[in-house]
């Protein structure tokens, strides 16, 4: 027929490619909270189908017997003040390394970015020994202190190659008008710089909020523990019941998810912000 195109084999293969991709990523979410709200009779019935309620219960459970809100409130001190301290100490560094640099910056930088490359395991036993001389051992300060230093070349890096391609004109017009370096930083860098900030800001609490070696380590009470962790010990404490299993998962996962709800718009800027680049 006339003014239909011809669909290239090619495009059909691409599309086809990217569609089982689609789903080998979205079928674990469909099977986690689909399970999230059945019996356990329900789930051994058919495991894969839509629940024929939503069974509440499994989530009562979670909050009532496991306690896992108190997991789940340390997970979110400790991931928001990650981002919260990367964020500020990320800003003002990177702003020095691309506005201000000064003599022997770029082998301080070059260090720092390096430094990322270092494992986490390799640094994870001494840093026990020093925080617990410190009397940090299940605190959250200690496992902040290493999300910190562990997102700081990541950040530096991403925000340094971002702010670079802000104007310098604009920097000076903002000394003209009277602003000193911290007034640059808050008028000029942080407005125009919202999307990379906000880009690794999503990649910092996803990090911290998955991570699970190192509250692992310095975090060996119940009660201090991130939601991670916690949720260990569900596979041995409800090994015949799934659901249950599904619904911790779930609770733990709605967090990241409504993160990346939050910030979706500035991680689309960031990106075309960069391809355009």
């Amino acid at each position: 027929m006339k003014g239909l195109k011809r669909i290239r084999p090619s495009a059909v293969a691409i599309f086809l490619v990217f569609a089982v991709l689609a789903a080998t990523f979205v079928f674990p979410f469909y099977y986690m909270f689909a399970n999230a709200f059945k019996s356990t009779p329900e789930y051994y019935k058919n495991d894969f189908k839509l629940p024929e309620r939503l069974d509440w219960s499994n989530f009562a459970t979670m909050i009532s017997q496991f306690r896992i809100q108190v997991n789940l409130l340390n997970s979110l001190f400790i991931s928001a003040s990650s981002v919260l301290l990367t964020a500020l100490l990320g800003i003002v560094a990177s702003c020095v390394f691309a506005k201000r640099p000064f003599r022997g910056s770029e082998a301080i930088y070059l260090v720092i970015v390096f430094s990322m490359f270092m494992p986490n395991q390799v640094t994870i036993i001494p840093l026990y020994f020093l925080y617990s001389k410190l009397g940090l051992i299940n605190t959250p300060y200690a496992v902040i202190i290493c999300y910190l230093a562990a997102s700081m070349p990541s950040t530096i890096m991403l925000l340094t190659a971002y702010f670079k391609g802000i104007p310098d004109e604009i920097c000076e017009a903002a000394v003209l008008d009277g602003c000193g370096f911290m007034g640059i930083v808050r008028n000029v860098i942080y407005p125009m710089g919202k999307p990379a900030i906000a880009v690794n800001a999503t990649f910092v609490f996803l990090r911290t909020w998955n991570d699970f070696l190192t509250p692992l380590v310095l975090l060996t009470k119940k009660e201090s523990q991130t939601v991670v962790v916690a949720l260990s010990a569900l596979v041995s404490r409800y090994q015949s019941d799934p659901p249950y299993q599904m619904a911790g998962l779930t609770i733990a996962t709605v967090p990241a998810i409504v993160m990346y709800l939050f910030f979706q718009r500035y991680l689309v800027e960031g990106v075309n912000a960069g391809s355009i680049k």
